[in-house]
């Protein structure tokens, strides 16, 4: 049985999706399944294919995934598999824990290209953009790119915030609930943007 990414003795296999996914879950979980594969696979490396049956998946949710990942922006993912091997190469010697698993190949290299034109935002409506300093799955950058785009948007940053995301669970900081229970109740916006610690 594979657990997360766990390695699988018998297989030397990983859930390469469920490690993907436990990344914006459960990130020290994944940073931990990480380092065991590479001690794992330290010793024994081969170059004959891996024939084993791939691993089940939930079709509806993995093929919803790759949809929006891959069609929302296809002109921005490259087509040669060889270029991803060279990403991977190089981010794997630039960031060794985590780069050439970020960089892969993955159904984007061949997903059809997008029909719709790509959404151009202009907003009447003031939105809150909640977003954790340490997102694994939406950086800091791009959260904060969203808020510019927004028009009135307010922005509430988690500092010290790990994980895809931060209201309603366990242990949220009580200025974020505060702050986008107001919003969601009543449609009320901070009158500036919004700084909680975790």
């Amino acid at each position: 049985m594979v657990v997360r990414g766990a390695v699988d003795p018998g297989h030397r296999r990983t859930r390469v999706g469920s490690l993907r996914g436990s990344f914006g879950t459960e990130p020290y979980q994944a940073a931990h399944d990480i380092v065991a594969l590479r001690k794992s696979s330290a010793g024994h490396r081969t170059n004959r294919p891996d024939t084993s049956p791939a691993d089940a998946v939930n079709d509806n949710g993995g093929g919803l995934d790759w949809a929006t990942t891959c069609g929302d922006n296809t002109a921005s993912w490259p087509r040669d598999p060889a270029r991803y091997q060279r990403d991977a190469r190089r981010e794997k010697s630039r960031l060794p824990f985590y780069g050439d698993f970020a960089a892969n190949i993955t159904p984007c290299a061949f997903w059809p290209r997008g029909a719709e034109p790509a959404t151009h935002v202009d907003n009447s409506v003031g939105a809150l953009v909640v977003q954790n300093q340490w997102d694994p799955q939406t950086p800091l950058s791009s959260g904060r790119a969203m808020h510019r785009a927004l028009h009135g948007s307010r922005l509430v940053y988690v500092r010290g915030g790990r994980g895809h995301a931060v209201y309603a669970l366990p242990g949220a900081p009580a200025c974020v609930t505060r702050t986008v229970n107001a919003y969601l109740t009543g449609g009320r916006l901070p009158r500036t943007d919004v700084t909680c610690d975790s």
